[in-house]
């Protein structure tokens, strides 16, 4: 009785002060609004609290195998989107306000705190991580270690909301710049990102063929056991490759961007940001066509977060400005393991002996496709095994390599998993053109892989034979 009366009061409680809440809010959004204004406005705040509640688990449909094997795990984009993108731009707001303004200065120091934070943070994993793997650690070092964890991820989300309002701001700046050129002074859609733990990504491929069949997005948290039961899974049920990847980043509005040193944060942002531009031209709409316009999407928006990522690193630290030159990968002859390295990306004579991870790569690559080709299937899945053995005694650590794994990387045209020569393609235009803004303003007309291959051949640009 005196729990239920307890429970009741609390509810009563917690009732009153989420409408005080709510009228509060409304109250101070609607001062300058008529009456009629002010109902509507009343309306669409009601749907969107309806809506966060109603779907707080984000989209758990399973119509496909690799939908249903991971419904468990599966990344509530719609309930982040609607916890994030309010939350940002009620932040936005509230510092608009007079009484609450924030200043540059205020932003730095935040931005300075974050910059150590991220190596405090990663140190911490590790410990908590050490701590698990250990036998017999006794429950209060991992406890410890967790503790020290959530304390860092805490701190930095108080400090977030003013660190990606200056750093939205500098990327913003960028793309007005006459180095970029790619906007005036209206950027849209407005630079706006989150910095998170984006989704990890379930991929699956046929195990005959090397092919990009179903992605997935994976709740970040879940647990190396459970990514090995799903793999196991739809292998044994379904005979397809499959493999969970960390992803990068994500193109949700805000873009979700990983907990990085700011170098690489720019980097993400920025390509994140340009796959939201792209969605309002034919380039970006034709994304989800698969294939090849998807890796002109994705090694286009590598090449311009890239470099407009250092842009924004140098206006904002004062570091020199160095542009990024043409990768390796990113030349014709490097899908050929038999030719020498001959490609004049480096002036240094390189050593014979030294492990090349890309050739290394690159050769991997080659002979399974030559395998799978044959159709000797296991034979590919034991020789890719090998190959991943072989990386450890280099120091290269990679959990799994399959025919979904080179399917994901093989769609970054610059990643020596692809054999694709897209990467040399955009490459070969961007040295055509003064500026990455003008490349992408070249590009995002076409909407079919066929007008791409017209683009370039106007311009002068050989394409390489297809088998």
């Amino acid at each position: 009785m005196l729990i239920s009366r307890l429970q009741r009061i609390f509810a009563w409680t917690a009732g009153s002060l989420l409408l005080v809440a709510f009228n509060s809010l409304v109250w101070l959004a609607t001062m300058p609004l008529r009456r009629r204004s002010r109902r509507v406005f009343i309306a669409l705040l009601v749907t969107v609290l309806f809506l966060n509640w109603l779907v707080p688990d984000g989209d758990r449909r399973s119509d496909t195998a690799a939908g249903a094997v991971s419904l468990d795990y599966s990344y509530g984009l719609v309930s982040w989107e609607f916890e994030n993108f309010f939350a940002k731009w009620g932040h936005r707001a509230w510092t608009a306000l007079p009484w609450t303004p924030t200043s540059e200065a205020d932003r730095r120091r935040a931005l300075d705190r974050y910059v150590v934070l991220v190596d405090e943070l990663r140190e911490a994993k590790d410990l908590l991580s050490g701590a698990i793997s250990e036998n017999g650690p006794g429950r209060g070092k991992i406890s410890d270690a967790r503790a020290e964890v959530d304390r860092l991820i805490a701190e930095r989300d108080s400090l977030r909301d003013g660190i990606e309002e200056f750093l939205e701001q500098a990327v913003a700046d960028a793309l007005r710049s006459d180095a970029v050129d790619l906007v005036s002074s209206f950027v849209w859609p407005p630079v706006d990102f989150r910095i998170d733990s984006p989704p990890k990504l379930l991929v699956t491929s046929p195990r005959d063929v090397i092919r990009r069949d179903e992605d997935v997005l994976i709740d970040p948290d879940i647990s190396v056991e459970d990514i090995r039961r799903i793999e196991s899974e739809l292998a044994e049920l379904e005979d397809v490759s499959a493999i969970v990847l960390q992803t990068g980043g994500l193109a949700s509005y805000p873009t979700v961007i990983p907990t990085t040193g700011l170098k690489r944060l720019l980097n993400v942002a920025a390509h994140e940001w340009l796959h939201a531009y792209l969605v309002f031209n034919p380039l970006g709409r034709a994304y989800f066509d698969g294939g090849d316009i998807r890796s002109m999407n994705e090694t286009l928006a590598d090449i311009f977060g890239r470099e407009v990522g250092l842009r924004v690193y140098s206006e904002i630290t004062g570091e020199p400005y160095v542009a990024p030159t043409r990768p390796e990968t990113a030349v014709s002859n490097i899908v050929s393991p038999e030719l020498p390295d001959d490609t004049g990306t480096s002036d240094d004579v390189a050593d014979p002996d030294a492990f090349d991870f890309n050739r290394f790569m690159v050769e991997t690559r080659s002979r399974t496709d030559e395998l799978l080709e044959e159709g000797s299937i296991d034979a590919a899945e034991a020789y890719m095994e090998s190959r991943r053995v072989e990386l450890l005694d280099h120091g290269h650590t990679i959990r799994k390599i399959n025919q979904a794994y080179f399917a994901f990387h093989g769609t970054y045209a610059e990643s020596p998993s692809s054999t694709s020569p897209i990467a040399r393609y955009l490459w070969d235009l961007r040295e055509q053109v003064e500026t990455v803004g003008e490349l992408v303003k070249l590009l995002r007309p076409l909407g079919t892989y066929r007008e791409f291959e017209q683009l370039l051949v106007e311009r002068g640009i050989e394409l390489e034979e297809s088998e």
